[in-house]
Order: structure tokens, then sequence, then C-alpha cells
């Protein structure tokens, strides 16, 4: 069910972080001159939660930068911009605020009616990263990107007269202006640069990182935060094995964090709170960042990463399971799209039994696209088994890269009835050369019966029809939660189109909540985000998802933008599903509650 060709979108991700890496290394090398200071990528969220790319605006003839406190008295050009923005298309040049602020919230804090989509979006640079990188020193200055060469083509005010915000006469050069008209006709920009009096930027005495070390700065973070999948073996398309080879990669490190693609999590960090996040925090963001930019040094002391264990992942991090179900060997050819595997294996329980938590263990994750299992219950109980539909509407035990292995919520389990069997529904995929996957589910089991039952209530729109070559094309689904219970996991499904999607809570006494926002949807990221407390759901709750879909050619993943997109099990096909884990009392007569949908 979850088709995605993950290797594909890693290469994806890798080719791009290589050409951007390569951009910031010129940047940081390049000297002064006509052609102008090349800018690299990276990504930052607006005041209302939405990604953006700098790369992603290529198609435009300019791009204006702004540099925005709006603590600092003498740099306050919003109404300026707002009026030279009317006076270009947005297919043809594109604005964005940079806020350097540095407070980290204000961009989320803004008024009502900045918040309004209409206005120039917002973006939060907590870390003054971006605003570092692009050169930027003062709050009101401007930059103009160039898309075709990626280069800096005018920095400074907006105008003569941006400097003194009681000045009453109008400006008599326009830098701004005059440079965006001069791309987008194609002529040179005759002012390149211009002095900027605004509020000095706050970028904290951590500047040159030349300083920090990397035994006992830099290494610990990346085994903290790295090496579970970066190492021999894993799911990383390279190990972290020692300095040398972080340094080897180290460019392409740099423009995967500034793109927020790595760590590999991706929900907005300003609606709910999360269990397991793998999110970088901002000041270790910066202390990677600069130790990078200042050229990744050693620096003495031991090298952690050398000397660390081989094998830093458990084997059964949960413990040594009470059954294990070990799956037929499969041969993986070198190349090749390979059909589904089906294989069903007894349960080998004497009465019906209720399972705390469950570990899907393929033995190569780099050849594994994805493994549901699903219960197939006895004839005689067929009618109590839940609807699975191959995964879509739910599952029983899973793997996909980014799935969290934690047990269900202390108190709950899952019912295996006795003469069970399950059914392991199995994607891989060719990785140049022949391998094999040796695969393997852990099942714990309770003492007793639990009060509390885990289920799933899923949302899921079949209908969904995608448009050709279109940028942002929105869809929605919805599924009313059937009895009352608690919210512990919301697990969203998309496939290479998937763009954003936002899932809320519409409680059945008026009031509604947004409960998760995943800005930059993932198809290679699987994530299943784990409350950190959980959320009482009252029956009667509906659960709306709102997503969006990028059919075109702007998204680097897409197969085909030339192509209406539908639903299906393909990963070239389309998908919309959000799976919401929950508990509930347990049933009794468990007969009673096998209608209920995605239980």
């Amino acid at each position: 069910m979850i088709c995605r060709f993950f290797f594909y979108s890693l290469a994806i991700i890798v080719s791009a972080a290589v050409g951007a890496g390569a951009v910031y290394f010129l940047q940081q090398n390049a000297s002064p001159s006509a052609g102008g200071r090349p800018v690299s990528n990276f990504a930052l969220l607006d005041q209302n939660g939405r990604y953006h790319q700098l790369y992603d605006y290529q198609s435009r003839r300019a791009i204006v930068l702004y540099s925005h406190d709006s603590g600092c008295p003498t740099a306050s050009g919003i109404d300026k911009l707002n009026a030279l923005r009317n006076e270009f298309t947005p297919d043809s040049v594109a604005f964005l605020l940079i806020d350097s602020s540095g407070n980290g919230q204000s961009s989320r804090e803004a008024p009502d009616e900045k918040r309004d989509s209409k206005n120039i979006p917002l973006l939060n640079d907590s870390t003054r990263l971006v605003a570092e990188s692009l050169g930027m020193m003062r709050s009101g200055e401007t930059v103009v990107i160039d898309p075709a060469s990626w280069t800096v083509r005018y920095r400074g005010p907006i105008d003569d007269r941006s400097h003194d915000q009681t000045e009453t006469q109008d400006p008599t050069k326009n830098y701004l202006k005059k440079a965006i008209v001069a791309l987008s006709t194609g002529h040179p920009v005759e002012i390149s640069e211009r002095i900027s009096v605004g509020c000095p930027i706050d970028f904290g005495t951590d500047t040159d990182a030349n300083v920090l070390s990397y035994s006992h700065s830099i290494a610990p973070i990346l085994q903290k935060r790295c090496v579970s999948c970066h190492q021999s073996g894993g799911i990383g398309p390279w190990a972290m094995e020692s300095h040398a080879s972080v340094k080897a990669w180290a460019g392409q490190m740099r423009q995967a964090i500034m793109l927020k693609q790595m760590p590999p999590w991706h929900a907005d960090p300003s609606i709910g709170e999360f269990r397991h996040s793998l999110a970088l925090p901002p000041g270790e963001t910066k202390t990677l960042v600069r130790w990078i930019n200042a050229g990744a040094p050693r620096g003495t002391g031991p090298d952690p990463l050398q000397t660390q264990s081989e094998n830093t992942v458990d084997d059964w991090p949960l413990g040594e399971p009470d059954i294990i179900l070990t799956v037929p060997t499969f041969k993986i050819p070198a190349e090749g799209i390979l059909a589904w595997q089906y294989v069903k294996l007894p349960v080998p329980i004497e009465e019906d039994t209720w399972i705390r938590a469950v570990h899907m263990k393929p033995s190569n994750r780099q050849a594994t696209h994805h493994i549901f299992g699903f219960v197939e219950y006895p004839k005689e109980r067929k009618q109590e088994e839940p609807k699975w539909a191959e995964g879509a509407n739910s599952f029983f035990a899973a793997y996909v890269p980014g799935f969290p292995v934690v047990p269900f919520p202390e108190g709950s389990g899952r019912l295996i009835p006795r003469g069970s069997k399950m059914i392991f529904q199995r994607h891989y995929l060719t990785v140049g050369y022949p391998t094999e996957d040796n695969l393997q589910l852990g099942l714990y089991l309770h003492d007793k019966p639990p009060a509390m039952e885990y289920k799933m209530a899923t949302a899921l729109n079949m209908g969904i029809r995608i448009p050709a070559n279109t940028r942002a094309h929105p869809e929605s689904a919805s599924v009313m939660i059937p009895e009352d219970g608690h919210l512990h996991a919301i697990y969203p499904h998309m496939h290479y189109r998937g763009d954003s999607i936002r899932i809320k809570a519409l409680y059945p006494d008026g009031s509604e909540e947004q409960l998760l926002s995943v800005p930059n949807y993932q198809f290679q990221w699987q994530m299943s985000y784990q409350l950190r407390h959980p959320k009482p759901m009252p029956r009667g709750t509906k659960v709306t998802v709102d997503a969006m879909f990028d059919n075109s050619s702007d998204n680097r993943a897409n197969p085909d933008p030339n192509k209406e997109v539908r639903w299906g099990l393909l990963s070239t096909q389309e998908m919309l599903v959000n799976y919401m884990m929950y508990t509930t009392p347990r049933r009794t007569n468990p007969k009673a509650g096998a209608a209920q949908s995605g239980s």
C-alpha cells in the first residue's frame, strides 16, 4: 500500500543536495564580481506554517528577499514592498520576507492581518542561518536573486528614503524597482549594491565555529541524531564512520539541514507536541552548520565515530519477543520492478491472545519499500476481522522507513484470536546487485486482557483526481470517531505528488483543534507522529484532512507532470490516507464492535 521507490526519492534528495552543496562551496570561496554572489538553496516555514524552498521559485524572473524586524524603527518597508509587488505578476517576481528578529516566534505570532495569504510570506529564520548565508547584515536590507544563475544581482535598501520613516518626500532613486525591472527585461542591473541603514542582525557569539570541538561538540550530535540510519547496513546512503567520512559529505549535510530534509522530521513545530521527535533543535542546527561553514575542522581529541560500536541499533529494542514469526528468505534480483510478495504464516497461540507491542524487522532495510502485517481470523470468526483493505483502511503491524518501533499505549493491546494467521504484504526494491531479505515479526504478549483496546480510524479519499501540470491541487478526506477514546498517534500517507497535509479535529461541542501539520510532506519517510500526551476524542468527533498535491514539473520527484493522477496502489498513482490510532475500553463482546469502520 505504501507505494514508493525509496531509493529513487532518496537519490533525488542526495543529487539535489550535491548540486546545491556545490553552489554553497562556490559561494564561500567566491570573490565579488559582476556575476554576483552565488546563492545556495534553503527552506523555511512562513507565518501560516507553509513550506518555502528557494529553488522552487526557479521559474521566476527575479526573487526579492527582505530582512524584516518589526521591532526596528529604522527599517519598516512592508508597505513599500506590497506596493511594489502589485506592479509585477506573481509568476514573474517572488517577494519573501526573512524574519531577522531572531526571537524564533515573531513570524508565528503576527497579527491576523499579517496571516492573510495575500500578504508577503514572512519566513521564520529563527537560527538566522539563512540571513547569514545571504550575507544580510541589517534589517531593511533587500537581496534580489537571479534564478537563471542563482546569484545576487542587487543588495541594499528599497530606495533612497528607506532609512528615514519620517520622510514625506517621494524617493528619487528606486534601487530595488530598477533592479527588478532590469532582471525582468534581461538587462544588466546598473546599481548592484547600496548600504542599508537598519538594525544590526544579531547572529550570536558563536559565529566562529573554528573553536568548536568535533570530538566533544559535533560527533555527539551526529551519534544522537544521525548514526542510527547512517551506519553500515542502515537506510542512509552513506555511513558516518569517522570524521573523514563526515567531512567528505559535509556540503550535502549542510544542504539537507538547510532544506529541513534531515533529520527526517517534517511536522510544523508550532502545532502539537510529539514523542520520539527527530527534529534537530535550533542550537544543534547552528552548531552543525557553522562547523561545516568553517570547513568541518577535525581539531584534537578522539574520534567517537571511529571508536563506536559497528551496530548501534538494538536487534530487538523492545526486548526479546514472546513470539517470533520468521518469514522464508526472499531473493531480490539486481534489477527490475518486483511484484508485491504475500506470505501467510500461522500464529502459534493456543487461545485468544492480546498483543502489547509488535516489531516488524526486515534484515535488508535498504531494499525494503514497505511491509504490512494483517491478521486473518479463523472462518468461524471472520465477521469480527477488521477491514484491512490491503492496508488502505488499517493494518496490524508495519515497517516503513521512519516508522517508530514503540509499544502500544500503556494498558492497551490488540487481539489475535486463536487459530489466526498472519498475512505479510512485502514490497521490495532492486538496488543494483543481487541480495536477499530475512523478515521477522516480533510479538509481545499481555499476561491478561488489557483494560484498553488499540484501534484505528482511517480517513481516506479514493476519489482523488489531480489534474496534470498543477502546482497546488487541494483534496480532502474525513472520518468520524465512532466511540469515546483517546488519540495517541497520527499517520498520514500520500505518494510522490503529496506536498503538504493538515489534520484537524471538529469536536461535538462545536470547538475545533489543529492536530498536525506537515508543510513539507516527504514520500520517502513515512512518519507516525506519536502524541506526547493522549488527547480525548469524544464519540462523534470529526477528523478532517486537507492535503495539497504538486503535479507540476517543479516537483522533482514527480514521475510525470503531464498525466492526470487518480487513486491507486502504485507509486506513480496517488493516495490520500490518514490513520488515527486511538484507545477505547476493551470490548467484552468482540462481535459487538466488529462493524466499526477502521476498528
